[in-house]
């Protein structure tokens, strides 16, 4: 391979950790880092190392030819195609078996919900949409995901129930 391009394969790495629903954190703490570096990395001031490449490429289950390309390919049920993959691993598993991060539920889950997208949603529904895959979220924890995924949602109105005003969220259009 002639041309290794370490920013371009931190951006598919970053990628990878965000459509496999596995935590920054738990991602840091895999590869032997710090919380604080993934940030850096994130906001583009630090680049993954060698090492850390090598982890993720046997971590995700991918090459490094795959991770220099630009059209990297995400089957569906990565996640648990993964934990499939990694059954008798471990530490790769047990970061698989942790709960979903909740940007992960929104983006690959909860944006593809038709009543999501047409009509909107309330925390209690939201939940209850989730609780069918096994995610249990507090409703407070979806809240303030809802109020942080800005570019992705709306709210779109409020609802009286039990006698308290609650927010009706909404997927923005996608353009």
């Amino acid at each position: 391979m002639s041309n290794i391009d370490r920013k371009f394969i931190t951006q598919n790495i970053l990628n990878l950790i965000d459509f496999s629903g596995v935590a920054d954190i738990d991602f840091a703490n895999l590869i032997e880092k710090s919380a604080r570096t993934i940030v850096r990395i994130r906001k583009g001031e630090a680049l993954f190392t060698i090492e850390d490449i090598n982890i993720a490429t046997e971590f995700f289950d991918k090459s490094l030819i795959e991770l220099n390309t630009k059209n990297i390919q995400f089957e569906d049920n990565f996640r648990n195609n993964l934990k499939a993959t990694h059954k008798s691993h471990t530490s790769f598993y047990t970061v698989l078996d942790k709960r979903q991060a909740i940007t992960y539920a929104i983006t690959y889950y909860l944006l593809k919900n038709d009543e999501f997208c047409t009509s909107g949603l309330t925390v209690d529904k939201i939940s209850e949409f989730l609780n069918l895959f096994g995610w249990d979220y507090s409703s407070s924890y979806i809240s303030s995901a809802m109020n942080r995924n800005k570019k992705l949602i709306n709210i779109v109105g409020t609802k009286i129930i039990d006698g308290n005003e609650v927010n009706i969220y909404k997927a923005k259009p996608q353009k």
